[in-house]
Parts: C-alpha cells; structure tokens; sequence
C-alpha cells in the first residue's frame, strides 16, 4: 500500500518550504521516526522524519526545489497485514503496480527517483546544463532570494552568498540592487512606467522607487499580526524601579570574572521573572482556543523572547525557565541569537511558547504596545532602562526605572489580574534577591 507522506504544518505560520537534503532516496527502506529530509523556510531548518516504515518509491520534490505545506514529500510502501516488504525491491518484483509507478516516477524527471535497488543518490543542490553540455550545480540560494532575483533578472553566478555555506539571502540580491542602482521591472530606460497585461500596480511606480513583494517570513508575520490584531486586548503601562538590579548584575558579572559562565545581560532576569510570575497568575500563562472558547492551562512556563534578526522577527523559547538558573537561561539565549544569525534554529525551540517577552528597550524603545502572540493570551514589552526623577517619602530623586508595558487578552483575563501580575514582576525585579532564591 502506498502512503502519501504530505509537507507537514511546521508551524510558524510558514506555507513553503525548500528542500535542501534528500537524506534518502528511492529504493531505500526507511524506518518510522528516521530523518527523510531537510527543509529551510524563511525562518528555519528543519529536519523532517518518515512518519511510517517502509520502502520510499517516489519523492515529491527535488533538492532545491519549493514545496508546498499539504503537497506529498514523498510515497512510501508500507507494510500491511497480507504484505511483507523484506528488502528494498522485493516488493517491486512481479508486481506489475509497482513497476508502473517506479517508470511513471521516472518519466517525471524528479531528482533520486530511479529503481528500486540502483545506486542513484539525491542530488544536494540544484543542477544546469552549460553550452558545452557539462552539468554545473546552482547557486543555493533561500526562497525569498530566488524569487527577488527572478524579479529583478539578476543571475546568480554574480553574487557572492553571505548565509551559512555561501548560501545566497535576500539581503545579497538587494545589495547587488543597490550596487547596479535597479529599479522594478516595468520601468523603461528613460524612467518612464510601462504597463501592460498582467501588470501590478507596483509596475506603476514612480522613477527610483522600488516595488517589493513580501517575503515568506514577512508574509508569516504580517498573517500572525493580523491574527493578532482581531484579539479584543488591552494595555497597562507601569514602571519598576530597577536600581538593584543594575547593581546585582553587575555584582554578579564582577564574580564570574574569568570563569567559564556568561555574562549576563538584563533578558535573563525578565525571563526568570516572567517564569516566576505566571506561575502564581496562570491565567496567563495558557492558550486560547477562540473556535471553540476554550482556555488550555499549561503547566510549563515556556517564556519566548521576540528576536530581531537579518531575515526579520523571530521568537525563540525558553522552556521552564522558572526551574533554569539566571546562567541556563543567559547560555540558552546567546545560542538562540547565535542559531538564529546562521539561520539554524531548529522549528522545535519556536514552538510550545506560553508567554512572550517583547525587549524593544535594547534598541531604545520606551513605552509601546506588542501583539498577542496567538494561540498566547499575554506579552510583556520592556522598555529601555534609564534614569528619571521619582518620588520617594515626598522627596523627588532620580531612580534607575524599567517602563513596562502588559498587553493581555481582556477575553480571558480581567484588568484587576492583570495588575496583580505586573505588580508580581515588578517586585521581583525590584527586588531581584528573590529571583535567586
């Protein structure tokens, strides 16, 4: 019997996905839980594994090529009551269905499909055939890459990739735009729009200005802040007096010294703060399911924290961060950063996020308003810390303060939790002896 093993959802929002590695080919048995492939999107690497045991007899897609979430990855032969499979061509031999779909799969062209039992292994990139007939590998390039050079009619061969193994990203193709001084296609030599059929408005633009379609990660993030944007939530605004907690973490830099611990920057302490603190207020530290009206609790305190990087908005997680040291989570967190600048972070350290951190305060941000992460129902935006003047006893002093900013799903939760929430956080990192404890 023949199962077609479909592109799962890898979450994220993310509807396509480029295969990179073929880690079988066609004829190969594979078991249940085994690597089939590798897949990058806009955000991540994954690696997919065969949901069955079986003998693989056709694979969906070529390396390099785009896949579509729901289009078949690849066909295995399973076994069923009244069939065995012993090796990797016994259930081709005599049977006539078989051989039909191994010579159908060949007719199509798709890379690694060949008998079962031959040699033939995936190809790991793309190939052209030049004019004197030699095949040459193609440029690895991501998605978003291919697509914007195709736009633009830029070739390859005359960019230099700057991603992990010269892998050729958006921001390459825009640099080379910049460099030749392009504008959109559909613009003549002279500057002046031409339309005709099939025509966008952006083919329309005006002389030196540049349409762009969004990319696939941009797309993710622009449908997730429209699911965003439909949760009736609200806002509370608060600062914390953080005057001992500059002075504990730098205490704390100061003892590690040279020892082989990290130093530590202020996003371990919100973590571990945040972690502490739906633990005592769960209500916010669940989903919403709002098809079918449903709070889900969830026991762990996951705490993601939004991260800027060159392929746009990501939010890697910390799970348990309440049972992690202030040194766990600072080792954690630099990996992320590290795995998300190579573009290696695995979709597993996306998922599972059950409250979210927004420090837009890094980048000099003061107060704002971030978006609900859903299926979340509360995100915390940390301001930038600096002095100000603050009352105390009737006496105005300049204090070191943290602006805070609780955007909370006013469907789930009341503005009275909300606040005994905040007030929660902000007593520990006023207080960050009690973080320690």
């Amino acid at each position: 019997m023949l199962y077609d093993f479909r592109l799962p959802d890898i979450g994220e929002g993310v509807h396509e996905a480029t295969v990179l590695e073929w880690k079988r080919a066609v004829g190969d048995a594979v078991e249940e839980g085994e690597v089939l492939a590798a897949v990058e999107t806009d955000k991540v690497v994954a690696e997919i594994p065969s949901p069955r045991s079986g003998v693989i007899r056709k694979l969906g897609a070529r390396a390099e090529q785009s896949i579509q979430v729901g289009e078949i990855l690849a066909q295995i032969e399973i076994q069923t009551a009244d069939q065995g499979i012993s090796g990797e061509s016994a259930s081709v031999v005599g049977s006539v269905e078989s051989s039909a779909r191994l010579l159908e799969a060949s007719s199509e062209g798709v890379a690694g499909d060949s008998p079962a039992g031959s040699s033939t292994t995936p190809d790991k990139g793309r190939t052209s055939t030049t004019s004197s007939g030699k095949t040459e590998p193609k440029p690895k390039a991501t998605p978003v890459a291919r697509r914007l050079a195709a736009m633009e009619g830029i070739d390859f061969a005359s960019i230099q990739g700057s991603g992990p193994s010269g892998r050729i990203l958006k921001d390459d193709i825009l640099s080379e735009i910049d460099s030749r001084g392009n504008g959109t296609k559909g613009l003549s030599s002279g500057g002046t729009a031409t339309r005709g059929p099939g025509s966008t408005p952006s083919d329309m633009a005006p002389p030196g200005i540049r349409g762009e379609q969004l990319s696939t990660l941009r797309r993710t993030v622009a449908q997730n802040m429209e699911a965003s944007w439909q949760i009736p939530a609200a806002v509370i605004h608060d600062f914390a007096v953080v005057d001992d907690l500059v002075e504990s973490r730098a205490a704390l830099n100061r003892e590690a010294g040279s020892s082989p611990l990290p130093k530590l920057s202020f996003l371990p302490f919100f973590i571990k703060a945040a972690a502490v603190s739906v633990k005592h207020y769960p209500v916010l530290n669940a989903w919403y399911d709002s098809e079918r009206q449903v709070v889900e609790p969830q026991d762990a305190a996951n705490i993601g924290f939004a991260l800027d990087t060159d392929q746009g908005l990501t939010v890697p997680v910390i799970e348990e961060a309440d049972k992690l040291s202030l040194s766990e989570i600072q080792e954690l967190v630099n990996r992320r950063r590290e795995e998300a600048a190579n573009r290696n972070l695995r979709i597993e350290h996306l998922r599972g996020g059950t409250f979210t951190l927004s420090n837009y305060g890094s980048i000099g941000g003061t107060y704002g308003r971030p978006l609900i992460l859903p299926p979340q129902v509360a995100i915390l935006g940390l301001g930038r810390i600096h002095q100000a003047p603050v009352a105390r006893e009737g006496r105005l002093e300049v204090a070191t303060i943290l602006p805070l900013s609780l955007v909370f799903d006013h469907r789930v939760c009341d503005g009275s939790y909300a606040v005994k929430f905040l007030n929660h956080f902000i007593e520990l990192v006023s207080k960050p002896i009690r973080i320690l404890r």
